[in-house]
């Protein structure tokens, strides 16, 4: 990556540009002295009238030290330390805000419900959801649509997951870690059931509706608890119907898909 590139890469841990320069002229400095303040500026094209202030502030953040004096000398931190030394920070902060924003009143506010209508977009969405589950994926989904979802299940494949998948029709091959109740479409008239999906995970939000190639799907993506239950229970039912026509017992699936007093 160019210099233009890892300052903007800085940008985003916080570094200004001329604190980025001033960093990267040390980083690639090979002499064991350590670089004046006026070297550094120099190398880096940070103006001498600026160059200590910004040498300065990357000392409070940890990311240079200085040695000597008349003249002091500058050394960049090993770059890897300050990186995981930013990430802890980071992620402390946002401890501390999640603990204060927990602590604020809680007012009733409708949850958002967000209408998703292009095929393409529908999937995305379906996509980014398997990808952030953290304890459970249930679907009911087509075998064209487990299809085109199959790098989010290849993705996802390591965790430890509840995964559970309902297709109205015989799926080609069967996502890594799922416990798979598919249909059959002979003499019932399936073949020409519209695509839909039904989508729940981490029983925190849920996607309803259509997955037709061209057509406005109106699918809705939402965290509103009821609507997650709804969503829930269809694949539940689904399943439940298909465990009685098959023989097939269903109980470890579905059991951990209920609410707790539910479940008994």
């Amino acid at each position: 990556m160019d210099t233009e590139g890892i300052v903007a890469q800085l940008a985003q841990l916080g570094l200004t540009r001329n604190q980025s320069l001033a960093w990267i002229a040390l980083l690639r400095d090979d002499s064991d002295a350590g670089l004046t303040g006026y070297e550094v500026g120099s190398r880096s094209g940070v103006p001498r009238s600026a160059i200590y202030k910004v040498l300065q502030q990357l000392e409070e953040v940890g990311a240079v030290f200085a040695v000597g004096s008349e003249p002091q000398r500058f050394h960049a931190a090993e770059p890897q330390g300050w990186l995981t030394r930013e990430r802890q920070r980071s992620l402390d902060r946002f401890s501390q805000l999640e603990h204060a924003l927990r602590d604020l009143p809680k007012p009733n506010r409708p949850e958002p419900i967000w209408i998703v209508r292009r095929y393409d977009d529908v999937l995305a969405r379906i996509d980014a959801m398997i990808r952030g589950a953290e304890a459970s994926i249930y679907l009911h989904l087509w075998p064209r649509e487990v299809e085109r979802l199959w790098p989010a299940f290849e993705a996802t494949a390591g965790r430890d997951l509840h995964r559970v998948l309902y297709s109205p029709a015989p799926t080609g091959r069967v996502p890594p870690g799922f416990s798979c109740w598919t249909g059959a479409l002979d003499g019932d008239g399936k073949a020409a059931w519209s695509h839909k999906a039904l989508v729940v995970i981490d029983r925190r939000e849920a996607l309803i509706g259509g997955t037709e190639l061209d057509a406005d799907n109106d699918a809705v993506w939402t965290q509103n608890a009821s609507l997650v239950d709804v969503a829930t229970n269809h694949i539940i039912l689904d399943i439940t119907l298909l465990s009685r026509a098959s023989g097939r017992d269903a109980f470890d699936d579905v059991a951990p898909m209920m609410r707790p007093h539910l479940s008994r």
